[in-house]
């Protein structure tokens, strides 16, 4: 039986939290909208037109589709700013080097995933990608987390989700998987465990250095 950890990318395994930070806020300010810093923080890691819609109730399609462009263009060139969270690389290999498969499902495009994955420095390690192309609905909603599960053939009890954000501990707990949360995109820890996640770590390097008494521990004992 295969087992497995499904990682979100921007903010548990790349620093990217604040840069998305910042340019939804250049978005937003371009439209006219003022949006605070802080709003803009706890709704990052949904989908953008579910962030934009989770921000702005009364925003129309045409509306929302130019913030979304907008932000696209305020967040490229900050990719080359973007550095991996401390030790991500060392935690995906060490996974896979103990038989876990190792599956990222994010909210972004499929080449900018790709490209953040191999800032980690293990691109080798990650088996399966889930990326905003592969499904309709976003974290929280559980559908990542159950393609996750499907294209990696991995069963919901033997998958547990790492994440950084609360929309990734509500993905998890609705699909089923155990949730492991990391503080490294910004939110604390008793929202994350209020949201589901069973044990909150720092950041990968972290959870890396207390694998062996982490909940992962009991897919690599299994």
């Amino acid at each position: 039986m295969r087992r497995g950890v499904i990682f979100d990318l921007d903010g548990t395994l790349v620093d990217t939290s604040y840069l998305h930070v910042v340019a939804w806020w250049e978005a937003f300010r371009r439209r006219r909208r003022d949006v605070l810093m802080v709003d803009i923080h706890g709704a990052i890691g949904r989908a953008d037109r579910a962030l934009i819609d989770y921000l702005l109730p009364d925003v129309g399609e045409e509306e929302a589709q130019e913030i979304s462009d907008a932000h696209a263009e305020a967040y490229k060139p900050r990719l080359d700013q973007v550095r991996p969270v401390p030790a991500a690389g060392e935690l995906l290999k060490a996974l896979a080097d103990r038989g876990l498969t190792v599956v990222v499902a994010t909210s972004a495009p499929k080449d900018e995933a790709e490209r953040l994955i191999a800032i980690t420095g293990a691109e080798d390690a990650v088996e399966v990608l889930v990326h905003a192309g592969d499904v309709e609905r976003s974290k929280p909603h559980p559908e990542p987390v159950r393609q996750a599960l499907d294209k990696s053939g991995i069963p919901a009890d033997q998958a547990i989700m790492v994440g950084d954000s609360v929309w990734d501990a509500l993905a998890a707990r609705a699909a089923k998987t155990g949730c492991v949360g990391v503080r490294s995109g910004g939110i604390d820890s008793e929202s994350l465990q209020d949201a589901g996640a069973e044990a909150v770590y720092k950041d990968c390097r972290d959870l890396l250095y207390h694998l062996e008494e982490s909940p992962l521990a009991r897919l690599l004992d299994g």
